[in-house]
């Protein structure tokens, strides 16, 4: 047994909401804490990979996380942080603990952080909302995307900050000034596409599947790497949660096949 579970039961006595994945970001174990505060039960969340997690960070440093699941706890939010841990050799710790400030406090600072180095404009979580009421109204076209920088193997030499800071500037190159970026984690991007179809969303990701390849391959042409995408079209009366949910779960379905 490894050291971390020998210390069980002072993990489980934390005061901070806990996970612990794997080297393949698959969930091995989580305290009574980290279930109560998000209203999941254990089912939902041992066994299953990192990213399936109704979690999406809402400032672009992955550090303030919401929950947005059916299990009537939206409106928590956490203050996030990770470290990798010597065993099980390349597993994750992430730690949670509870934000306490009013939801107007947590807005503004969601606000600043997100429009930091992206368009002057509300956080992603309150322009999907209104992009999903102006669906509703009017019948527009709205579509998610979910992109995962999925690292096999890579050199020493390459920083995963410099992976993701690529990412995110490719993005903002490549994507609409009318579209919102925002960062969740795991080197995982959530993009909201105001008036865009199906047909013109395919495009899009072969789009951005080969700006991103030839950026990273300039950083590294020995990156062992694949890009993935969730994602989502707007259906009639879907809300915000619904198309978050079926974005989420198209990505996990594509990662459960190359991580088993």
């Amino acid at each position: 047994m490894s050291k971390l579970f020998n210390q069980t039961e002072l993990l489980e006595n934390s005061p901070l909401a806990i996970v612990i994945c794997d080297s393949s970001h698959r969930i091995i174990w989580c305290n009574a804490l980290f279930l109560d505060e998000t209203k999941l039960d254990s089912e939902q969340v041992i066994g299953k990979l990192y990213p399936a997690l109704p979690l999406e960070a809402i400032d672009k440093n992955a550090q303030l996380v919401q929950v947005f699941g059916a299990a009537g706890a939206n409106d928590v939010r956490f203050q996030h942080w990770q470290t990798t841990l010597e065993e099980p050799k390349g597993a994750h710790a992430h730690y949670f603990t509870r934000d306490r400030h009013n939801r107007k406090k947590l807005n503004n600072l969601s606000d600043r952080v997100m429009t930091s180095q992206l368009p002057k404009r509300a956080s992603w979580v309150d322009f999907l909302d209104y992009e999903v009421s102006r669906s509703r109204r009017y019948d527009n076209p709205l579509s998610l995307l979910k992109l995962h920088l999925l690292v096999f193997d890579k050199p020493e030499s390459v920083c995963e900050q410099t992976l993701h800071n690529t990412i995110k500037d490719t993005l903002m190159d490549e994507l609409r000034w009318a579209d919102m970026i925002g960062h969740t984690d795991q080197g995982t991007y959530l993009m909201v596409l105001p008036e865009t179809p199906t047909n013109a969303l395919e495009s899009l990701k072969v789009k951005l599947d080969k700006a991103l390849s030839k950026q990273i391959e300039f950083i590294c042409n020995q990156l062992d790497y694949k890009i993935l995408f969730g994602e989502a079209n707007w259906r009639k009366h879907d809300d915000s949660q619904s198309l978050l949910k079926r974005a989420r779960e198209s990505l996990v379905e594509k990662l459960e096949a190359l991580v088993r």
